[in-house]
């Protein structure tokens, strides 16, 4: 019995709907209402709107002039105070046969009552609508923050109230602050974030109860009544934005007349607060992966660029056979090793271990093998080389950033080895089924600017196995827990010191994969193998 609502239909000053018996009911519907009440009455009736034209016909003629209701008795349909159309009882001239005034209030209240329901029936169906367009508008757009503005507009609508804000919390200082409004000033919604714990309204809202205001002007709870007095408010119900249990804000709505809040409308607002959460905590979700993506991108690159500064192959070298194998944790490591060429026919070799994993780890481990790569070829000295390493660590980083690192310098036959362990798990040098472990040096670089480094000079001859590694070796981790540890790794060594430098060296980390298993390792492995011809 509804009719499709005018497009220049305009809410009144209150926020309410103004509608007419034509918006309302429709020319059929009206027509056999006349007809029945012709028949039972037994007198004719004519329905017609504020404007004077008949309603109570098959096809509206909105040409049609009005309705001439002179000499008739004519009775309005109101509701909410408001006239909607009127009833005429016709008047035919008999004697005798005049209209009753009873008959036409008993049509006028029918008609009153057909009004209140078909605009009841039209405010769900737009409530139901509005949900609808905003869980495809949530759906599709990315920008929350356009999204939110369109849903405090669109509750306003749904719901005939004056305004409406949105206000997300902030969890990790616990403040709500506006990010949507609708029918506000600019400096209500620049207002600064409210402390939780200092706003008993926004406290118990999301703690996941609807709090319902009746006169904001009087509320104690109120923390600033002038704002409530220029925006012209007068009733409030906050709703939680809650989404699987996670509430990130809160929605307002605002009147701007004391009023009741129906348990529809709070079941209403409700239902557009769970969309608004929803999206909101999608868009967060989608704004992290994203960054997520791009981040891995760029560890990908990073990790591309930092194996470019790792030795892709071991050097050739007369006397002395290498062997590498490095296997980062991730994108980028932490560990580094290095070859340094001398004129001389000197060949430095340097391995390291920088504190932190990824971007971080990744810069020091630039840092660090740039400030060796300068030192060393300006310096002959192992030991101030060391020293003047350490100092360069120590002025560019923080306290809890350091390095562990074994550097070294293979003479030109390579029977002597000078070096200095700056608290690098020491280097192995076996010789035949003797073990012998590289110390001697300092503490580690990049804690204390002063530490004094010492160096060590190891002889060495034909046969003699040199095995630098990282603690990504000892420390790799089974199923169970276990630790691959130092034995595991001599016993390796043992197992292939008859193998090339090479083999050897992918031979200890085939060991170590062999024992953790599918198990995702923390650290990153590195093992160089120096044989002497």
């Amino acid at each position: 019995m509804t009719r499709e609502l005018d497009s220049h239909q305009a809410p009144s000053p209150t926020g309410e709907r103004l509608y007419t018996l034509a918006d309302l009911l429709e020319p059929a519907a009206l027509c056999r209402l006349r007809e029945s009440f012709d028949r039972i009455g037994r007198c004719r009736i004519a329905i017609c709107d504020v404007d004077g034209r008949r309603l109570d016909v098959e096809e509206l003629d909105d040409a049609a002039p009005p309705f001439a209701t002179d000499g008739h008795l004519v009775i309005p349909v109101t509701w909410k105070a408001r006239t909607l159309g009127f009833v005429v009882m016709l008047q035919d001239g008999s004697p005798g046969d005049a209209p009753s005034a009873d008959l036409g209030a008993l049509i006028a209240e029918v008609l009153e009552a057909e009004c209140h329901s078909a605009a009841r029936n039209r405010k769900r169906v737009e409530e139901l609508t509005t949900l609808y367009d905003l869980g495809g508008l949530f759906a599709a757009s990315e920008d929350i923050s356009v999204i939110l503005d369109i849903a405090a507009k669109r509750v306003c609508d749904v719901m005939n109230v004056k305004a409406a804000s949105i206000r997300l919390v902030d969890a990790a200082t616990r403040t709500l602050s506006i990010v949507a409004a609708h029918n506000l000033s600019e400096h209500y919604k620049r207002t600064e974030p409210i402390k939780v714990e200092d706003n008993p309204i926004d406290s118990a809202t999301l703690s996941g109860n609807v709090v319902y205001i009746e006169d904001a002007r009087a509320d104690s709870r109120i923390r600033i009544p002038q704002l409530v007095l220029s925006e012209g408010i007068v009733s409030v119900l906050c709703c939680p934005l809650t989404y699987r249990g996670t509430t990130v804000g809160v929605l307002r709505i605002y009147t701007a007349t004391r009023q009741r809040f129906s348990k529809f409308d709070v079941e209403l607002m409700r239902a557009v607060a769970a969309q608004a959460a929803a999206a909101i905590v999608h868009s967060r979700l989608y704004r992290e992966t994203v960054a997520a993506e791009m981040h891995e991108r760029q560890l990908k690159r990073a990790g591309q660029i930092q194996r470019r500064m790792l030795p892709s192959a071991p050097p050739e070298h007369a006397h002395i056979d290498f062997g590498q194998v490095y296997v980062p944790s991730i994108e980028v490591g932490g560990d580094f090793f290095d070859y340094i060429g001398f004129a001389q026919g000197n060949l430095g070799l340097a391995i390291a271990d920088v504190v932190g994993k990824g971007m971080p780890g990744a810069l020091m481990m630039a840092g660090l093998r740039a400030a060796l790569r300068a030192h060393a070829k300006s310096i002959y000295n192992i030991h101030e080389i060391m020293s003047l390493v350490n100092l360069h660590m120590c002025r560019d980083t923080l306290i809890s950033e350091f390095a562990t690192m074994l550097y070294g310098v293979f003479s030109p036959d390579g029977r002597r080895f000078t070096y200095c362990n700056a608290g690098h798990p020491p280097a192995l040098r076996l010789r035949g089924d003797h073990l012998e472990h590289l110390e001697t040096g300092g503490m580690v670089i990049g804690v204390d600017p002063a530490t004094p480094f010492d160096q060590g000079i190891l002889h060495l001859q034909p046969g003699d196995i040199l095995l630098f590694y990282t603690d990504g070796v000892t420390e790799a981790l089974d199923f169970d827990g276990r630790i691959y540890g130092f034995d595991r790794m001599v016993d390796s060594l043992m197992r292939y010191r008859r193998e090339p430098a090479g083999t050897l060296a992918n031979q200890i980390l085939w060991d170590v994969r062999r024992f953790a298993g599918l198990v995702r390792q923390s650290d990153d492995i590195s093992v160089v193998v120096a044989k002497i011809r």
